[in-house]
């Protein structure tokens, strides 16, 4: 089998070179790199040009990271497809394991590395559960990984910082010729992929031998507010995003003979948490009220969804 590397990138000249060295570095080599630049205005593009052997696509406009990597997913032509941030670094054997892992199990559809922080000791992510209120859970985040019990397991879902997909199974889940969902912009299309992939009974799994580094913000300490912490902080086009594509989410995934005891704890969380978010930017609720299009393409995805369940 052969894997090819999607790199989504906007602004990241703080993690962009070490990234495309970390690709490049690869006891098995990418068959394809290919970064899709969502209109930068730092220095990401000069350090990107300076790469040879990779395909470069940059953007006139931010058309966020669902079709960024739509794009990427489109010009590749490998067995095996790692999606990516630009903050991530892969250890050098990554791709020698997740080759061979896919190979020994025919049945995965959706690989979920071993992400740890840059301080090698922190896990960021070990794949996706749900909360009982349906919200994206990262397995075993912000825990030491010298005190967490790793080991292979299949997951709901898995981060979007950095998923390997196998391209028959990324066919399958295509919906109007986009793999991931276009109108989520950023934020939540993870979640939502994977959900999808269990509706359609595609395996996802967690491979702890594949070891991948990530920055994220999220290095606040863990407590009941992390979460929240970590969203109020965003800026309102951001957090429009954020409420938009949750429930975009559960109407396209959301089935009531398998998640009816949900409701109560949806109901209660959403009041605080999409409270919150709204009363510390208050001008998202104008946007939500007119987000009326995107409302009516995840009914039109639903059904789709359904017919293929």
């Amino acid at each position: 089998m052969n894997i090819s590397a999607v790199i989504v990138s906007y602004n990241s000249d703080k993690f962009i070179q070490d990234n495309l060295n970390s690709l490049f570095k690869q006891t098995h080599k990418f068959k394809q790199i290919i970064v899709i630049d969502n209109n930068s205005t730092d220095n990401s593009l000069k350090i990107i040009n300076k790469f040879n052997n990779i395909e470069k696509v940059f953007l006139d406009n931010n058309l966020g990271y669902a079709k960024a990597a739509n794009i990427g997913i489109k010009k590749s032509s490998s067995d095996l497809i790692l999606i990516a941030n630009s903050d991530i670094i892969l250890d050098s054997h990554f791709n020698h394991l997740v080759i061979k892992k896919f190979e020994e199990n025919k049945k995965i559809a959706l690989l979920s590395p071993l992400i740890l922080r840059f301080d090698h000791t922190t896990i960021d992510s070990v794949g996706q559960i749900y909360s009982k209120s349906l919200y994206p859970l990262e397995i075993g985040y912000n825990k030491k990984i010298n005190k967490y019990k790793i080991e292979e397991k299949e997951v709901f879902s898995v981060c979007g910082a950095a998923t390997i997909f196998l391209r028959k199974s990324l066919e399958k889940l295509k919906i109007f010729n986009e793999y991931y969902d276009e109108d989520f912009f950023i934020f939540w299309e993870d979640f939502d992929i994977g959900w999808r992939a269990n509706l359609y009974n595609l395996k996802s799994i967690f491979y702890p031998k594949a070891i991948v580094y990530h920055y994220r913000g999220g290095t606040l300490k863990k407590n009941i507010l992390s979460r929240f912490s970590l969203s109020i902080g965003r800026s309102s086009e951001i957090k429009y995003h954020i409420i938009k594509n949750r429930y975009l989410t559960l109407i396209k995934n959301f089935r009531f003979k398998k998640f009816w005891w949900t409701i109560p704890f949806i109901f209660f969380k959403d009041i605080l948490w999409v409270g919150t978010l709204t009363l510390s930017s208050p001008k998202i609720i104008i946007k939500l009220l007119k987000s009326g299009k995107y409302l009516k393409n995840a009914f039109r995805k639903r059904k789709i969804i359904k017919e293929h369940e």
